[in-house]
């Protein structure tokens, strides 16, 4: 009953999506549903933990988002699609949750809630427009609330909350990010391919902007700040250094692929999962602050580096393409390099979603290294080398699976072992596991996501 639903509707979005000329990623269905993930992981994050009233200015919108999802779905069974007064209807779910449960008042929360949920249904259709094949329908639904979330939580003042390590780091981080993000509306409207001189000028203004507004919203120099997070003590160092060494060993990989004129295989590419546990396992369990940070430079460095590889820019352009064409698989077929961007989003986005990384238990915060830097790893070298059996309709083995319920569970019952997680009942995390290996031999959307936005959501 639910596979023929869902199988109804990805066909009937595909359809519609055909018919306005817009080109999803290959080799994929619709994967309207995982447009319902999102929502629900930061609606349930609000009912689990005493929450900051960004917080739940970001629940009360997301109630909105996820009611337009369920609209989504329900219509597209019958072959049409959302209607603008069915549109108007999740704005008004949006403000009235905003005005009931948030401190924003009536107006505020008629703005925050009628701009947030328009904004989103505004940009689905010309983001898979603009990046063809890059994106699934349900890819650029999260694509969108993770933005519209990101943009309005950036514009809310939280003054019930003292200053901390987090909040800082999260201005930072939106700042950073919405800069980033200007400097590539800027160079895709200029034009500037291959004009360096326009571009680099661009971007120390957009820099020395960004530097200037940090000054003045945490109220010092915002780089001596992150340099004295990174420096706090001993433990901090070592941990840093040994970030900076395993992102030398990710460029050395790269540059010996290029050299080798092969393109890299699934294991190679597995490796860098296994080097994102190695940064990010010990920076949740000593660190979660200064990984919460890292991760968020992170990303916009990967932005800015995809962004450079677009324009051509001189001189790293080639090398970064030439990267890309060694790296690139199934869904890299449109111009974004999105392959590590899901990957560090994977094993970052439970720390960023988080509403307070100080308490509760560890394993949400594990939800994407398990699934993808584990599980999925394991899944991959295992259905390479011992795989034989398939699933029906599937590239993917019955042993890949095996392993990949597998190697999670152990690493689980190892962290309870070692007293890092509490000595609870397994009956969560393990049906957690199940689902996601499940998902992972079934899905043909970006498990790096997926799975990550389902094991959190299940192990809150």
């Amino acid at each position: 009953m639910a596979h023929s639903f869902l199988h109804t509707i990805n066909k009937h979005i595909s359809s519609y999506l055909i018919e306005r000329g817009i080109e999803p990623r290959r080799n994929a269905g619709s994967g309207v549903w995982l447009s319902v993930l999102l929502p629900f992981c930061i609606i349930r994050g609000e009912f689990t933990y005493d929450t900051s009233s960004k917080y739940k200015v970001a629940s009360c919108l997301s109630t909105g988002l996820l009611f337009h999802s369920l609209i989504v779905m329900a219509r597209s069974y019958n072959h049409k699609f959302i209607q603008p007064i069915e549109v108007f209807l999740c704005c008004i779910t949006s403000i009235i949750s905003l005005y009931l449960f948030s401190a924003e008042g009536i107006i505020l929360s008629a703005l925050y809630g009628s701009l947030g949920v328009y904004t989103y249904h505004t940009l689905i259709l010309p983001l898979m427009k603009l990046c063809p094949r890059s994106f699934s329908y349900g890819e650029a639904t999260i694509a969108c609330q993770g933005f519209v979330l990101f943009l309005f939580i950036g514009m809310i003042g939280d003054q019930n909350r003292s200053v901390s390590c987090y909040t800082i780091a999260t201005t930072i981080l939106q700042c950073g990010n919405a800069c980033m993000l200007g400097l590539a509306a800027c160079a895709y409207h200029l034009e500037l391919k291959r004009k360096p001189l326009q571009f680099y000028s661009l971007l120390f203004f957009n820099v020395l902007a960004l530097l200037v507004c940090l000054y003045f919203l945490i109220g010092e120099n915002p780089l001596f700040w992150i340099l004295t997070l990174f420096s706090k003590d001993m433990v901090t160092v070592w941990m840093v250094l040994f970030w900076v060494a395993c992102i030398f060993l990710a460029l050395g990989m790269v540059s010996t692929q290029i050299s080798s004129e092969k393109k890299a295989n699934t294991v190679t590419r597995k490796i860098f999962h296994l080097l994102s546990l190695l940064v990010f396992v010990p920076g949740i369990i000593l660190k979660p602050c200064t990984i919460y940070l890292a991760s968020g430079v992170a990303f916009a460095l990967l932005l800015g580096l995809d962004m450079l590889r677009i324009l051509n820019m001189p001189p790293f352009g080639k090398f970064l393409q030439l990267g890309f064409m060694r790296f690139v698989d199934e869904k890299d077929d449109g111009p974004l390099a999105l392959t590590p961007v899901y990957l560090l989003v994977g094993c970052a986005l439970p720390l960023w979603i988080h509403p307070d990384l100080d308490k509760g238990d560890l394993l949400p915060l594990f939800a994407g290294l398990l699934s993808i830097g584990v599980g999925d790893s394991a899944a991959s070298t295992c259905g390479t080398f011992v795989g034989k059996n398939r699933w029906p309709g599937s590239k993917k083995t019955k042993e890949g699976t095996a392993a990949c319920f597998l190697s999670q569970l152990f690493l689980v019952i190892f962290l309870i072992h070692i007293e890092y997680v509490p000595r609870t009942n397994l009956i969560k995390p393990t049906f957690a596991i199940a689902t996601s290996s499940i998902v992972e031999a079934k899905t043909d959307q970006v498990d790096n996501i997926v799975l990550p936005l389902m094991m959190y959501a299940m192990m809150l």
